[in-house]
């Protein structure tokens, strides 16, 4: 039986309506190459999905349907116009699901139909002129099976974006099938919301570190190519193809605790990789390799459909007789720089390195190297209810790079594979590169612990304490340093002492009020110099350095813990954490500390109205602090946008305005902390406590604002079930621990701890 092709919606005219939205840097670029190679297919982005559940195609393309009315990006064409590209979108734009039906074939004939269409749908381009760039076949094997193929141009899909797709269509789909309404999430944003709001930011001088960092990171740059078996053609025709090797699970597996074992990613052991094996080929010491990172670090943008990504350059010197260690420890550290500054637009870094575009190559970079965990994003299977899709692998669209490397994580194990452009290479080549890169992986080694612990010391003979294990936040090293840099008061006292994880508060009046026999230990948690390259890790993760410090402050509970600003959460983190491990923890303080998700999770109406009433009142109190000497007058204009775009300040300081006191005040010895403190509200951001049902005091300080958007207790009445207790101290958020301020915290903390004590003289009661 032959395959029959079936369109199931005619086509209709796109509606006049539409509305126009600048397009971003990566937009215009992929823009513009299309339009300069239009029979070129490679900016096409082609998945595959298995769906499984009692399918129709009519099912399918009402949600398909819905999606697009649902994402404005789905429906977006583009615009050259006089002030630049815009992207147009219609208020509602045609879409057709094509149907190739596969039933009645064989297996082996339903393959080949099904590679066939897929090649061709991957191959065959977009029209600039399109008013959309998105198409879908559905090719049914059965009433319950089949394989759904979907092609987006680069100009409106990324990975995180389709992942977004696929949880919306199985839910749509399952919604659909039990007769109610999709459980979507509002979409509070859209790429078009994005796209102004990238302008703005652009322009606002924020990535002003980020332009210093990525002109001293392409300093002499110069491009890094692996020769071809054939000359570069002088037209690019974007004809590649992709090799692969399934890596075993055991080499896997120590590829993964050679990383952990190094506080770095899997992507660093990877890429080290690879640097070696292209640097043995081609001999040059320095390697250069572009990679692709999401731009969504705002929890705003996590479910904004459309191409949120950014192209950073790593540069990594392969010297003789290193080891793969060293490559990974050094691509770890260019890595994180790269992620500090990812905002500066790929564009840029192209004008920075002196590239010139040039049509028979790469912009910049001709080789590439992707990590992804997951097409999906979340697992190797969307579920809901009888429906399911699994992802395979995609069909080939085209060679964007000479060599573009990557490592995806397969439900069979993890995958290398290497897309290579057949105009310059063969396949016994780039087999050949393969192979060069899995026999350097092979040569990861999880480096005994110990020797680990000396070298992110620089001291071969340190000792650390017992105890302490390796850290998510700070090395070995550094937590032994903590260790030592404990503070303790009234150190003689017998009760139960707080423990509390500190940045910048001042303990000595505190630990007055509550007596002489209630030590109290200040845990200095935020190191005291600048960290250029701390390691990606969760906040539990983080939460367990100071679980390690409190067990070495005090082998075993009963445990009372304090947390200010944004350790308040570690410390409740840290209680779950001992309390799994069989500890009491009898009281929980939490000091200026909003709760995780509190904030973020607002609507982003009210996250905005909430930012500007805190931006109103810092202003009028920050300008006090700068009449006062408390704060440089510099760092107080600072603030101000304008100011920095024209740069006022340093024409006041030039002619005598203004006085550079930057050296007298608390501004530069804060810098450290600001970046610090700044890396762990990073994390924060992205953790979610779990319900706590002990006992937990929040100390507000006077200057927290109120009303609706400022929880009276902090957000925490979400999470605690146990007695909460919420009460405001007088002052700023850093004079909380000022006598005023500490009077009041004394207090209130001799009260709770006499409940802690009469709730343990009545449990060991009944327990006899």
């Amino acid at each position: 039986m032959n395959s029959i092709a079936l369109n199931i919606a005619p086509v209709q005219e796109v509606e006049a309506g539409h509305a126009l939205f600048p397009a971003t840097a990566c937009q215009v670029r992929y823009w513009h190459e299309q339009k300069a190679s239009p029979k070129a297919s490679a900016l096409n982005i082609a998945f595959r999905l298995q769906l499984s559940g009692p399918l129709t195609a009519a099912s399918i393309e009402q949600v398909l349907g819905e999606l697009v009315a649902r994402h404005e990006i789905l429906r977006t064409g583009f615009l050259m116009t006089g002030a630049g590209l815009r992207q147009q979108v219609w208020s509602r734009a045609p879409f057709r699901l094509e149907v190739v039906d596969l039933r009645g074939l064989d297996e082996q004939a339903a393959l080949a139909e099904a590679q066939r269409v897929g090649q061709e749908q991957a191959r065959t381009p977009f029209e600039l002129s399109s008013a959309s760039f998105f198409r879908a076949v559905w090719l049914p094997r059965s009433a319950t099976q089949g394989e759904l193929q979907l092609t987006f141009h680069s100009l409106v899909m990324d990975g995180w974006s389709f992942a977004i797709l696929v949880r919306e269509l199985v839910e749509g789909l399952a919604a659909l099938h039990a007769g109610h309404d999709p459980d979507y999430a509002d979409v509070d944003l859209h790429h078009g919301d994005y796209a102004l709001w990238k302008g703005e930011f652009l322009a606002s001088g924020a990535i002003d570190r980020a332009r210093v960092h990525w002109r001293q990171e392409l300093k002499g740059f110069s491009r890094f190519d692996v020769k071809g078996d054939r000359p570069r053609p002088p037209e690019r025709r974007f004809q590649g193809v992709i090799r692969s090797i399934l890596l075993p699970g055991e080499m896997s597996e120590r590829l993964i605790a050679a990383a952990k074992a190094q506080g770095v990613t899997l992507f660093s052991v990877a890429a080290a990789g690879l640097a070696m094996s292209l640097q043995k080929t081609t001999g040059q010491p320095k390697v250069a390799m572009g990679t692709q990172m999401s731009v969504r670090d705002q929890q705003e943008l996590e479910g904004v459909i459309g191409p949120l990504i950014n192209t950073v350059i790593l540069r990594l010197d392969v010297t003789q007789g290193s080891t793969l260690a060293d490559v990974t420890a050094q691509c770890g550290a260019k890595l994180s720089d790269a992620i500090e500054h990812l905002h500066l637009p790929f564009e840029e870094m192209m004008e920075m390195a002196g590239e010139v575009s040039v049509m028979n190559r790469p912009p910049l970079c001709s080789v590439n190297f992707a990590l992804q965990q997951s097409f999906v994003g979340m697992g190797d299977e969307v579920r809901r209810q009888d429906f399911a899709a699994t992802t395979s692998p995609s069909f080939n669209a085209g060679a964007l790079y000479d060599l573009n490397f990557f490592m995806v994580r397969r439900p069979e194990g993890w995958r290398i594979s290497c897309e290579g452009d057949t105009d310059l290479y063969d396949i016994e080549t780039i087999d050949r590169y393969l192979a060069n890169w899995r026999e350097v992986l092979e040569t990861a080694e999880v480096a005994p612990q110990r020797a680990l612990e000396q070298a992110a010391a620089g001291n071969d003979t340190a000792q650390v304490a017992g105890g302490v294990g390796v850290s998510g936040f700070m090395s070995r090293a550094e937590l032994e340093a903590k260790a030592h840099n404990i503070v303790r008061f009234n150190d003689e006292g017998s009760q139960t002492p707080i423990i509390v994880l500190n940045n910048i508060a001042v303990l000595y009046e505190l630990a007055k009020q509550v007596g002489e026999e209630r030590p109290i230990v200040d845990v200095p948690m935020v190191p005291k110099t600048p960290q250029p390259n701390f390691p990606l890790r969760a906040f539990e993760d983080l939460a367990a350095d100071a679980v390690r410090l409190i067990r070495l402050i005090q082998p075993k509970g009963p445990y009372i813990l304090m947390g200010y600003c944004v350790l308040g959460a570690m410390a409740l983190e840290a209680a779950h954490q001992l309390r799994r491990e069989g500890e009491t923890v009898e009281l929980v303080v939490l000091t200026d500390s909003w709760c995780p998700g509190y904030r973020e999770t607002m609507p982003w109406y009210d996250r905005l109205l909430r930012k500007l009433q805190v931006r109103m009142d810092d202003i009028p109190r920050d300008f006090r602090l700068a009449r006062r000497g408390e704060m440089s007058m510099i760092a107080f204009l600072q603030q101000f946008r304008t100011v920095r775009w024209l740069r006022l300040t340093q024409l006041a300081v030039k002619f005598g305005f203004l006085k550079n006191d930057s050296a007298n005040n608390m501004i530069d010895d804060n810098l450290w902390y600001g970046r610090n403190i700044g890396y762990l509200r990073e994390q924060q951001v992205r953790y979610r406590p779990k319900s706590y049902d002990g006992n937990v005091q929040i100390f507000r300080s006077g200057q927290v604002l109120k009303g609706r958007l400022f929880a009276h207790d902090m957000g925490w009445g979400e999470v605690v079930s146990g007695k909460l207790v919420v009460t405001e101290v007088p002052g700023m958020h850093n004079q909380m621990f000022r006598a005023a301020g500490a009077a009041v915290m004394g207090k209130q903390l001799l009260e709770r701890f006499v409940e802690t004590t009469h709730h343990r003289q009545e449990s060991a009661l009944e327990e006899s």
